[in-house]
């Protein structure tokens, strides 16, 4: 019996369950309430000693106080509560067994799970309390729910919290049996994705209520942690990657702290960034290059603050897929020799990543092929054909005049890049034939006929005082400023200081305005048509693919008039040739519906098959190979998606950490002779989101608690439960009566009054 009044006392009384056993009638108990204290005024209106109306106030008030608490007590007061059948039914306790429970944050210096653990199996647990009511079956859960006996089979080590799953796969094991309350102790942080509200009005529907007991604190003080991570390889350098870094803070405003990517023991990149705010999120980018061609994990690594309470999100996991890549195939076709399309081929050479396959018209009917695969290959000059056309990933249009192409070879070129998804760079000057082409359609600029043009625009490039052909310095737009394509280093002033040491271009070709979708990198710095400066290089999305516009013969400067172990040429055009071609579409394309996957996870593996007009193909036939960071190996079939078309699918558990590598055998029966083997890999990390956000979620485990009838405590007052519990109503509770007159603080406030009122008679002299 608690010395004041229980919590389920208070309800009761809230709630209206409140009465008198022998209580008169109302007006009489009024009247009894008004004659007290008259009478005891009236005995006190002659005293053995004279008194002050201050002090007989004081003695009345105690006597008639003393006199109605004893009034009330013979009324009986008593309340209406419920009640269970001791071991006639059941209680589940559901106790969180997530990686969160493994914070030191409790009273103590004590991690989460052993705050719990004491809560309920130590010395005057209150497990044994429970277990003297109901038939007590207890449950860990994370990801999902398991049976546990005892608190050695408690691990801490699940991924996930999932509440709504485990009071839902609780409340359907124990369906049969007469289930009277749920017992829930969580830190609350749900992060599987479904309300957990929904079970709990579920199971208020079924009058079983949900009782949920929070640990940890609310809030971390102090924590450094990494939120995500993700890495890309980068058009700078294909042996480099950019690797992003989210990394939220609390508690160390403006701090420093040095951010490393490991491989293994080893060292490959560091950063010393300055924390955001308190509470805020802040991206900062590193740089990778990996030393072999393979998929390789690496570890991202956040020094640790003094002070820091939770340290398991100081380290992430996350895997490079460096395996050798086939080159990317791109097709270059020139009107005549130029100097760009010398210095264009010298960038690319050393390239291992390209191949530049290339048609150089050198003079009538006579044309020049270098790069070739086969004797074959550009044989019959510009591809007629779309699998011929198809088998490159970008194509580049030198200065080449309308003659060159049929008209189904330029509507072929706009499938090329808006089906295909291949890219598509003019570099050259257009002449106005192409205007009323599909070609005007696919380029990023509008192509104004050079009637249109001002006068002073007129003519093309021409050498001597014609504006066009002046010497300039070309200037980054704030776009190109930031853009892959155009970066010379990472850090922007680098960057900025090695664009201003380039040779100035001579010559700029004139077409119309940028089209709505389009970006403008690089512009002339004083001529302008219609109010905009004249493009020098513009991009944009066409369909599935891209197109780019570079409206200048000149870049061959950068190269010439530089230094020769300058690389800047060279660097910029691979950089805008990988990203024309590296986003085409392949023939076989596998995907993850995640980015990473955690001990546990289901992978779902999609496979994407085109055939060789790049349609999809539902004739083929797929198998799938994993193979486990164990070495084990598993062969899967691959079902064809019949809500997708030339989509495939398959499904596996990934139970292991670490990489885990995939190869995808394809063989089509359509015809288009697809045979080939795609491999691919996928990591599968400790998980983060255990760790993120990791307090104490009071508000969720309150509604929890109110949605479904029952009541939240903190730990420290979970023994408050021994008592509250018995008395919520449920499915198998039934009404009682219970007694207030013998509630201890009535029995200590009566002897209370009665001393006091015989000391200050004492005091006063009074008999």
């Amino acid at each position: 019996m608690s010395f004041f009044l229980d919590a389920y006392v208070i309800d009761a009384i809230r709630d209206g369950r409140f009465a008198f056993a022998y209580g008169p009638h109302p007006l009489i108990v009024l009247l009894l309430l008004a004659l007290i204290p008259a009478l005891v005024w009236f005995l006190y209106r002659r005293t053995t000693r004279p008194l002050t109306p201050r002090w007989k106030s004081f003695l009345v008030g105690l006597r008639s106080a003393v006199l109605i608490l004893l009034l009330f007590m013979l009324m009986r007061p008593i309340i209406t509560t419920f009640q269970v059948n001791p071991q006639e039914t059941y209680l589940a306790v559901l106790v969180d067994d997530s990686a969160s429970m493994q914070i030191t944050d409790t009273p103590g210096a004590v991690s989460r799970q052993q705050a719990v653990t004491n809560t309920l199996y130590g010395d005057n647990g209150i497990l044994a309390g429970l277990s003297e009511r109901y038939q007590v079956r207890t449950f860990a859960f994370n990801q999902s729910v398991r049976r546990v006996s005892d608190a050695a089979e408690l691990r801490a080590e699940g991924n996930a919290s999932g509440l709504d799953q485990a009071m839902r796969q609780v409340a359907d094991q124990l369906g049969g049996l007469p289930l009277s309350a749920v017992l829930m102790i969580s830190d609350g942080a749900d992060n599987s994705g479904a309300d957990p509200l929904v079970s709990a009005r579920e199971l208020a529907a079924r009058q079983i209520p949900v009782f949920t007991v929070g640990v940890g604190q609310e809030q971390i003080p102090r924590d450094v942690g990494i939120n995500s991570v993700s890495a890309a390889n980068t058009i700078l350098d294909n042996t480099v990657f950019d690797v992003q870094v989210d990394v939220v803070q609390q508690g160390y405003s403006g701090r420093q702290v040095n951010l490393r990517v490991m491989d293994g023991e080893t060292e490959v990149a560091s950063r010393l960034v300055t924390l955001g705010e308190d509470g805020s999120s802040r991206r900062f980018d590193l740089e990778v290059t990996p030393e072999r061609k393979e998929p390789i994990l690496y570890e991202l690594r956040v020094d640790e603050l003094d002070g820091e309470i939770v340290l398991q999100n100081n380290r992430y996991q996350f895997l490079v897929d460096n395996s050798e890549q086939p080159a990317l195939n791109i097709l270059y076709v020139e009107g005549h020799p130029r100097n760009e399309f010398k210095f264009i081929r010298r960038a690319v050479e050393s390239d291992t990543n390209l191949r530049l396959a290339s048609y150089l018209r050198t003079g009538p009917g006579r044309f020049y092929r270098q790069g070739i695969n086969s004797p074959l290959e550009l044989s019959n000059g510009f591809p007629t054909r779309v699998e011929d056309l198809y088998q490159y990933q970008a194509v580049v249009m030198g200065d080449i005049g309308r003659d060159f192409f049929t008209d189904d070879q330029l509507k072929m070129l706009q499938d090329f890049v808006a089906e295909r998804g291949g890219g598509l760079v003019v570099a050259g000057m257009l002449d106005d034939a192409f205007a009323d082409s599909v070609l005007a359609d696919v380029m990023p600029l509008t192509l104004a006929r050079s009637d249109t043009l001002p006068g002073f625009l007129q003519g093309g490039i021409r050498r001597g005082m014609h504006a066009t052909g002046e010497l300039y310095a070309p200037r980054l737009t704030a776009a190109g400023e930031f853009s892959q394509l155009l970066r010379l280093d990472s850090d922007d002033a680098s960057n900025r200081r090695l664009w201003s040491e380039l040779p100035t271009l001579q010559g700029v070709y004139v077409t119309g305005r940028a089209k709505p979708g389009a970006t403008v990198l690089l512009e002339h710095p004083v001529l302008q048509y219609q109010n905009q400066a004249l493009p020098v290089i513009a991009t944009q999305r066409y369909g599935s693919g891209r197109s780019m516009n570079i409206n200048t013969a000149s870049t061959w400067r950068w190269q010439m008039l530089m230094s020769s172990q300058d690389e800047s040429h060279e660097r910029l055009w691979r950089q805008m040739l990988r990203w024309l071609a590296q986003d085409s579409l392949e023939r076989v394309t596998i995907n993850f519906d995640k980015a990473f996957y955690n001990a546990g996870d289901t992978v779902n593996v999609s496979v994407k098959v085109l055939d060789a007009r790049y349609k999809p193909d539902n004739n083929a036939s797929l198998w799938i190979q994993r193979t486990d960071p164990l070495g084990n190996s598993a062969d899967l079939a691959m079902e064809w998606d019949i809500n997708q078309d030339g989509t495939y699918v398959s499904r596996f558990e990934a139970t292991e950490e670490g990489v885990y590598r995939v190869l995808v055998d394809v063989a089509s029966a359509a015809g288009s002779g697809l045979e080939t083997e795609k491999p691919a890999a996928f990591v599968v990390t400790p998980s983060l989101r255990e760790f993120n956000n990791a307090g104490r979620d009071v508000g969720m485990l309150a509604r929890i608690a109110e949605s479904s009838g029952g009541r939240y405590y903190d730990l420290s007052d979970a023994r408050q439960l021994l008592t509250d519990i018995d008395h919520v109503p449920g499915a198998y509770s039934r009404e009682v009566q219970e007694d207030l007159w013998d509630k201890p603080w009535l029995l200590a406030l009566l002897i209370a009054l009665m001393c006091m009122d015989w000391m200050a008679r004492r005091y006063r002299g009074l008999s």
